[in-house]
């Protein structure tokens, strides 16, 4: 299927891409398609809207960034996505850049949970937790900052 991006230009997005998204996104509720592009050869992902061409969101497998990263899904989310099996979730986190791609952050507070079998989709937003939506999305080097000797 041929998809017209602002962006991107038309982009050609195979049906497995396509999500949707039963309530939209927050802020974006009239939005429900989406198409999840990789980007190549990266941890990131385009989910571009395909009723708004210039709606697209960069996204990111979280457990890249931070390793540990968990959290209890609500019942309500497992039962609106039918989660039946770990199988059936990925989970990917919005990411905000700021300039430069330095200062990019993740909101792990609301992750974008899919479920692969029925290409349903929803971003859920967690409550109780120390997370917040604005975790540096590149860590620091351990030897920043260090003053050579």
């Amino acid at each position: 299927m041929i998809i017209e991006t602002a962006r991107f230009g038309p982009l050609d997005v195979r049906d497995k891409e396509i999500y949707t998204f039963p309530s939209g996104i927050p802020g974006f509720p009239e939005c429900k398609r989406y198409a999840l592009i990789p980007v190549e050869e990266s941890p990131l992902f385009h989910l571009q809207s395909l009723e708004e061409g210039g709606l697209a969101f960069v996204a990111a497998d979280p457990f890249v960034f931070y390793p540990d990263y968990e959290f209890k899904l609500p019942e309500q989310a497992e039962k609106e996505l039918d989660l039946l099996q770990i199988e059936d979730v990925r989970v990917l986190n919005i990411v905000s850049i700021h300039g430069d791609l330095a200062d990019a952050t993740l909101n792990l507070v609301a992750p974008v949970v899919f479920n692969v079998r029925t290409a349903e989709a929803a971003q859920v937003i967690l409550e109780g937790t120390s997370y917040t939506t604005r975790h540096a999305l590149l860590q620091p080097s351990l030897s920043a900052g260090k003053e050579e000797s």
